[in-house]
């Protein structure tokens, strides 16, 4: 089979995947579904949909079992239905997405936290993320900021961390490793200038894309400060994933105050 019918066909189950996705949240909102529910029914979605494309991926370590911070390098738009298979977590989102038509309605459905654009809005995602692990959910950020091609990791920017230090919730690093040209880059890496549409395209035209999730240490955050915790998990992420400490002169994004 040639990639493009292999995309063609690929396209059109995913289209019927997403289609049942609403319907399967809208029986749940009617019936007033229950957290467990709610929650299986999210992960194996993702796990369905990730299987129609193609990805493959294996879980390595033990998944959280108390509500935790997670964290992980940033490669792809891959990145969050992968995590969301593995541990279903809360998601933020822009204020005005809860606005759209039928996408709105299901970031309401599915327990996605709003943020209202503004100067401080770095300081309303911690708020939101400390409200939401008091009630029991796991919260995934990337503190790269942006994606990368696969071959660094970007220093992580501390601020997000404020939402568990001094408390009890965890941090939670996850190294994301997707199969990789020798000495190369991801090849369904999505960094910047890359285009969302030719992106998924080349994903779909693929026979199989594997990835494993390395669900390393958890960080203990009561005693400890938001850069240590920033610092700390990238460390332990940039081990398993076997890649340079220090990213190339050039590439490293600001490092940001503690």
């Amino acid at each position: 089979m040639t990639g493009t019918l292999r995309a063609l066909g690929r396209l059109m189950r995913i289209v019927l995947h997403m289609l049942a996705g609403v319907w399967l949240t809208w029986r749940m909102a009617r019936r007033e579904a229950g957290f467990e529910e709610r929650s299986r029914v999210r992960r194996a979605w993702y796990d369905r949909a990730l299987w129609i494309a193609g990805v493959r991926f294996r879980v390595h370590g033990e998944p959280p079992r108390q509500p935790s911070l997670v964290v992980a390098n940033h490669v792809s738009w891959l990145d969050i239905p992968l995590i969301g298979a593995a541990v279903d977590p809360c998601f933020l989102s822009k204020a005005e997405i809860a606005r759209w038509p039928i996408i709105g309605w299901l970031a309401r459905q599915h327990d996605t936290r709003f943020i209202e654009r503004g100067a401080h809005q770095a300081s309303a995602h911690v708020e939101a993320m400390q409200a939401g692990l008091e009630e029991g959910r796991h919260f995934v950020v990337f503190p790269e900021g942006t994606t990368s091609r696969g071959e660094f990791v970007r220093r992580f920017h501390p601020r997000l961390f404020a939402a568990v230090t001094g408390t009890r919730h965890p941090v939670q690093p996850v190294a994301l490793a997707y199969e990789r040209l020798p000495d190369g880059p991801v090849p369904v890496s999505y960094a910047d200038r890359d285009r969302l549409i030719p992106n998924v395209w080349q994903l779909l035209c693929r026979r199989e894309t594997h990835v494993d999730l390395h669900f390393l240490a958890p960080l203990e955050t009561l005693d400890q400060e938001r850069r240590a915790l920033a610092d700390g998990s990238r460390s332990a992420i940039v081990e398993v994933l076997g890649l340079p400490v220090d990213p190339p002169s050039g590439r490293a994004t600001a490092r940001a105050s503690a």
